[in-house]
């Protein structure tokens, strides 16, 4: 079984899958939303239970659920870097959601995730 280890940081925690598919999925599965925004996007009819999704995931996939609050943070951070990259390399459709305000968005999706951690742990 894969084990997730405790550090100062998600990305560096995760081993054995990739961190960032397990990241990635935990993100919309857990949700790493807003109720309203779960309940809207996500098909959820009342706020879920996101400290039992995400013990239910992991436990399903085989890993330990330690570190894994701070990966998905880390690869949110990850995600609004790279799409500021490719923004600012002219790459489509990276440069019009930038010119959109996406990038507001992602950072609004950091800060939810670091405000309610308490929500998952």
């Amino acid at each position: 079984m894969a084990k997730l280890q405790g550090c100062s940081t998600g990305i560096s925690a995760i081993q054995g899958p990739d961190w960032k598919t397990v990241a990635y999925a935990l993100e919309y599965l857990a949700p790493f939303r807003d109720d309203d925004t779960a309940m809207r996007w996500h098909g959820f009819t009342s706020p879920p239970d996101r400290n039992r999704r995400l013990r239910v995931f992991c436990e399903e996939y085989g890993i330990e659920s330690t570190g894994v609050v701070g990966a998905v943070i880390d690869l949110q951070r990850l995600v609004i870097g790279r799409v500021g990259s490719l923004a600012d390399a002219g790459i489509q459709p990276q440069d019009e959601w930038v010119a959109e305000g996406y990038l507001d968005e992602l950072a609004g999706r950091i800060a939810w995730s670091e405000a309610h951690r308490n929500l998952f742990e």
